[in-house]
């Protein structure tokens, strides 16, 4: 069996290196929903720490991402995007993320360079510029395999109006990797000096069952349409590790009684099948058979209750 996940996961330590040049730090990587943030840090630390889906607003909370080297330990963390909603998880989302931006010590602004610059995101922009958060900014331009070449520096010249005191703008694909080490290169520049927080092994701070909730999570988002993922959420009831084998039991709450039957499908094939993927994609990252059981729950409106996104941890 390969190391498992909790095996690199364990209370934060002191861990010294020899290197008194040794810099370490965090990196909020910021934007507008869908832009590229989690598939960056996936990329960037060499695992799959969050789930990416096409769909926004995939990422609901704060997710830590650990890359380490001889040099330096960039902490990431990946938040939601930044989005109004109505809904109080909405909010909450939003906060989670302006919360993660004034904790850090870079600030890594992305965008997708694929779409033209919209009213929202040069809003973006100009909320970071304002000087209220004296940390350094690098603009992240995503996306450029699927963009137009000749519009990529008339949109940097863009960006450079709108936060002229930024540090940097890179342009990348985080999905292919192009300049994704390029961006590292920079980020790296203006970390403080320090020894690292986490033991070089370790690639994020969630633990076994929270990546459990966040893959079956990934599978309702990718399995469903319309606005049926965003008003479902997953709570594991029991995580049992019994060595050579993990029994998981997960419920997936839906917002509204008409959702239930449509998650379940029919004759139970859509949730036959998200605990299939959920289950292969576990094991992959366990190095462990997993036993799943997955069921429908309908929590009204769970979304807008403070009580509930408390226990689910939102």
């Amino acid at each position: 069996m390969t190391k498992s996940l909790e095996d690199m996961i364990h209370e934060v330590q002191s861990f010294n290196t020899d290197n008194p040049d040794y810099k370490c730090g965090s990196v909020a990587l910021l934007g507008r929903p869908n832009v590229g943030k989690s598939t960056l840090m996936n990329k960037i630390i060499g695992n799959k720490v969050a789930i990416v889906t096409p769909k926004p607003q995939t990422t609901r909370h704060r997710i830590l991402g650990i890359h380490s080297d001889e040099n330096q330990q960039i902490v990431f963390v990946d938040t939601p995007g930044i989005h109004k909603g109505s809904q109080q998880l909405n909010r909450n989302m939003v906060k989670v993320a302006y919360a993660a931006a004034e904790e850090a010590d870079v600030l890594c602004i992305m965008q997708d360079g694929s779409k033209p610059l919209d009213r929202g995101s040069m809003a973006l922009i100009e909320r970071f510029a304002d000087g209220r958060l004296d940390k350094p900014r690098i603009h992240v331009i995503n996306k450029i395999d699927q963009s137009n070449k000749d519009r990529l520096l008339p949109r940097l010249q863009e960006i450079q109006q709108l936060d002229p005191d930024a540090v940097a703008y890179v342009p990348i694909s985080a999905k292919k990797g192009s300049q994704v080490q390029s961006l590292v290169q920079e980020i790296s520049k203006h970390l403080p000096q320090a020894q690292p927080m986490y033991d070089p092994e370790w690639f994020t701070d969630q633990s076994q069952k929270q990546m459990a909730a966040e893959y079956v999570r990934e599978q309702v988002f990718l399995s469903m349409y319309q606005e049926i993922p965003f008003q479902t959420a997953v709570d594991i009831e029991e995580f049992v590790d019994l060595g050579d084998k993990i029994e998981i039991a997960a419920v997936i709450l839906v917002g509204s009684e008409r959702h239930k039957p449509m998650l379940i499908g029919k004759r139970g094939e859509l949730m036959k099948h998200i605990g299939i993927k959920t289950r292969q994609g576990l094991e992959e990252l366990l190095g462990c058979k997993v036993n799943l059981k997955l069921w429908v729950k309908v929590q009204k409106d769970w979304f807008n209750k403070p009580g509930i996104l408390q226990d689910l941890g939102l």
